[in-house]
Formats: C-alpha cells, sequence, structure tokens
C-alpha cells in the first residue's frame, strides 16, 4: 500500500466573482496570493507540473451585509458581513474537482464617518474575511489534503 502524499505543490487560479460587489474577485485573488505564498508548507507554482500541482480554483459565490448595531436615532451604524466562498481542488490536468468544498465566515465593520471611510471599512472587512477563508483553505490543503491525493 502507497504512503498517502502530502500536498505540496499548488498552482493558484484567480477567484471567480458571482456577486454584484465590483472588485471582490481582484481583492480577494491579492489576499489569496498573499496567503499561500506566505505559508512555508506550500509551495506556490507559477506554472502548474502535470500530476503533481494540486490547483486551487475559488469563487465567491455570495456576500450580504446586516444590520446589527443601531444609534440613539435607530440608525444602523455596524454591519455584520457574510460571504460564502466554494473551493474546487484539482490535480492539474483533469477536468473534474477531487475535492468541493464551502467555506462562509463573517465579520463586522463600522458605518461611521463619511461615506468613501464607511467603504473603506467595508473593504477592509473584506480582506480580513478573505484572509480568514485562505487561512482555512491552506489548513485544509496541508491536513486534509493528504487523505485525498493518491
Amino acid at each position: 500500500m502507497k504512503k498517502p502524499e502530502r500536498v505540496q505543490h499548488i498552482y493558484v487560479e484567480p477567484v471567480t466573482n458571482r456577486t454584484t460587489e465590483e472588485g471582490l474577485d481582484v481583492l480577494f485573488t491579492r489576499v489569496e496570493n498573499d496567503v499561500f505564498s506566505s505559508d512555508p508548507r506550500l509551495k506556490v507554482d507559477l506554472k502548474p507540473i502535470p500530476d503533481v500541482s494540486i490547483v486551487v480554483k475559488p469563487s465567491v459565490d455570495y456576500e450580504y451585509a446586516t444590520a446589527v448595531g443601531f444609534d440613539k436615532r435607530d440608525v444602523a451604524r455596524e454591519y455584520r458581513l457574510t460571504v460564502g466562498v466554494t473551493v474546487r481542488l484539482y490535480k492539474y490536468g483533469f477536468k473534474k474537482p477531487f475535492s468541493v468544498f464551502k467555506i462562509e465566515r463573517y465579520d463586522f465593520y463600522s458605518a461611521y464617518g463619511s461615506a468613501s471611510e464607511i467603504e473603506e471599512n467595508k473593504r477592509e472587512c473584506f480582506r480580513r474575511i478573505a484572509n480568514q477563508i485562505f487561512r482555512e483553505v491552506s489548513e485544509r490543503l496541508f491536513f486534509e489534503g493528504q487523505k485525498e491525493v493518491k
């Protein structure tokens, strides 16, 4: 019996945005590259290696904000931002994924300040959520990937 291999070589595809939020794919792709490049357990390939590289293909399925904090005039001042992502893992050269999983994360942002400050708070919240999501993907690749990759 062959010992399971650990996932080491990965090829990261850009994030697909399936929401109405503009620029979300660019923001998530930047965070994705930062997280995977900074993980010393994984080697990010610029060009995938046939039969070695695992292709990571994430897509943002939904995002929504829910008002959770109100001021004395009943104006929403804090929002809970929820993002759902589907991640497909392929062995390079194959069409069907060997693993598909969904991750949902949330965080909070403040709605105090000017419109540009609120938008920046929302973008920063998206960055924090993306960081949490891709750290979990990295953990799953490292620990659960050894069971799946043969």
